[in-house]
């Protein structure tokens, strides 16, 4: 354990110094605890009018541009909807993709994720799964006010807006094959989903305590539609993965779904990896399992749905 922590306190100097070449960031935004003035609060929205004031949310992967698709797992629009219909017979309101990201493209931005990565300590009404003080993620989006903190790291965001696009065309497909009317007498909508990022953050677990799990909790107290958690690479840029990898040691994700009465809840669990995204409904219960050796990161976003 001292061994893995020396080594990313080591590795994290020498980062913090190349983060300015690499992501064209000024002296103010290589602090790594920068005060709230440093960034202006900026959404995805701000970023879409800023590059493209007619772009248009994708409803599907399918209607992604073509280079985005690349990204993507191929034949994913029907993976989601097949794997809704079997996840609804059992009354589940999670699905977990496998590679739905392909995992040769995270290995390709991994290092410069890494590299732009500064835990940033925000504070909880009444903590994350217990832990009052969470310490181990970057905030990229952050709710208005600026929820949880009010200086998300702007450079990342713009380094990670392409696969933010994807998981968003993702959760929107998704979305609207959940909660796709089931039921008599309920009237079909016809109208597109209109689907906002609200908060997205980056964590990096590790085996020290107190940052080697999430544990159970529902996202955003239960006040978001929904959300999507992304696994993204073991880190193979910073150190041996005799020391990195968490593979054999915990890891991955659980849920307790099917019903909303706690007794009658199935616990079902996965050894997520890189590349698989996990979409949750509103207030259904999960985790990230505990690591006992090396780091484990993961990407997740909070989503509203109109």
């Amino acid at each position: 354990m001292a061994e893995i922590l020396s080594h990313i306190g080591s590795v994290e100097e020498n980062m913090l110094n190349e983060l300015g070449s690499k992501l064209e960031l000024t002296d103010e935004e290589r602090q790594v605890y920068p005060p709230p003035s440093s960034y202006p609060l900026r959404t995805y929205e701000d970023y879409t009018m800023e590059n493209d004031p007619e772009s248009k949310q994708a409803q599907t992967v399918s209607e992604l541009p073509p280079t985005l698709q690349t990204y993507c797992k191929e034949n994913l629009h029907e993976e989601i909807t097949k794997g809704v219909l079997r996840k609804k017979l059992s009354k589940m309101r999670h699905l977990c993709v496998t590679q739905a990201i392909k995992p040769e493209y995270l290995d390709e931005i991994m290092p410069e994720i890494i590299r732009g990565f500064h835990p940033q300590q925000v504070q909880y009404n009444g903590g994350v799964a217990n832990v009052k003080a969470w310490k181990i993620s970057t905030y990229l989006e952050v709710m208005p006010g600026g929820v949880p903190c009010t200086n998300p790291c702007l450079p990342l965001l713009d380094l990670c807006v392409p696969l933010l696009d994807c998981v968003d065309a993702m959760f929107t497909h998704w979305y609207k094959q959940q909660h796709a009317c089931n039921k008599p007498g309920q009237p079909k909508r016809t109208e597109p989903y209109k689907v906002k990022r609200v908060m997205n953050f980056i964590t990096r677990y590790t085996a020290h305590p107190k940052e080697q799990a999430l544990l159970k909790h529902v996202d955003g107290a239960g006040k978001v539609s929904g959300s999507a958690v992304l696994a993204l690479p073991i880190d193979r840029w910073t150190g041996p993965s005799s020391i990195m990898s968490f593979e054999g040691h915990g890891g991955g994700v659980r849920f307790w779904d099917g019903s909303a009465v706690p007794s009658k809840q199935t616990e079902v669990f996965y050894p997520t990896r890189s590349g698989d995204v996990a979409f949750i409904d509103r207030a259904v219960w999960h985790q990230a399992d505990p690591i006992t050796k090396g780091t484990r990161w993961a990407m997740v976003i909070f989503y509203e749905v109109e």
